[in-house]
């Protein structure tokens, strides 16, 4: 039984098919489409070097945004599209994991990219990984719980250049579950390639 103060949003585009879903039949969620964003007028990103797309960057951000403005509950599990669990107790480690917002604004259920080195290791309820450094590179928006005190902060940022995935970890402090329940399934493509 999943969490009933926690709403599951899929972010995704009426393009791609959906790889999340088949493993959501016995549980309540949301779809949130993206719409075909443009850059605003004149754009000229404040952090550069970053992506090498810009528009589809930007869409993915502005996805995510979107996404977590629909929920109503307490917390919010955002999936985006591309997200497979590879456990098939997944709904177990989430539920296992809720009460780590209450030490954290953000539980993160997959991370990539990033150095072992630059993360303490704790285990409380579930083994995480927590950064030891601010802005300590990771991208993980792959699958992430975060508690209705921190939409508004999210939400509102703009767009200045930098992926929604390090927006994220920069702005929030977070942890990172050690073992994935999910694995990035690419093979629909990317919004950002």
């Amino acid at each position: 039984m999943f969490d009933a103060n926690t709403d599951i949003v899929v972010v995704t585009n009426k393009v791609r098919k959906s790889l999340i879903t088949p493993h959501l039949i016995n549980v309540p969620y949301k779809m949130s489409f993206t719409p075909d964003y443009e850059l605003p007028k004149g754009f000229d990103p404040k952090v550069k070097g970053l992506t090498h797309n810009h528009l589809g960057t930007y869409r993915c951000f502005k996805g995510h945004q979107l996404a977590i403005a629909t929920s109503e509950k307490e917390r919010v599990l955002i999936f985006e599209d591309d997200a497979v669990p590879k456990n098939p107790n997944w709904i177990n480690v989430i539920n296992k994991a809720i009460p780590l917002l209450d030490d954290f604004e953000m539980v993160s259920f997959h991370g990539r990219g990033y150095h072992t080195k630059d993360f303490k290791s704790t285990l409380k309820n579930y083994a995480y990984m927590q950064p030891i450094i601010k802005k300590t590179w990771i991208v993980a928006a792959l699958a992430y719980l975060i508690s209705r005190k921190s939409y508004e902060k999210i939400v509102s940022k703009q767009y200045e250049g930098v992926p929604f995935d390090l927006l994220l970890y920069w702005d929030l402090d977070y942890c990172v579950i050690a073992n994935s329940p999910f694995i990035h399934d690419r093979s629909e493509g990317s919004l950002v390639d």
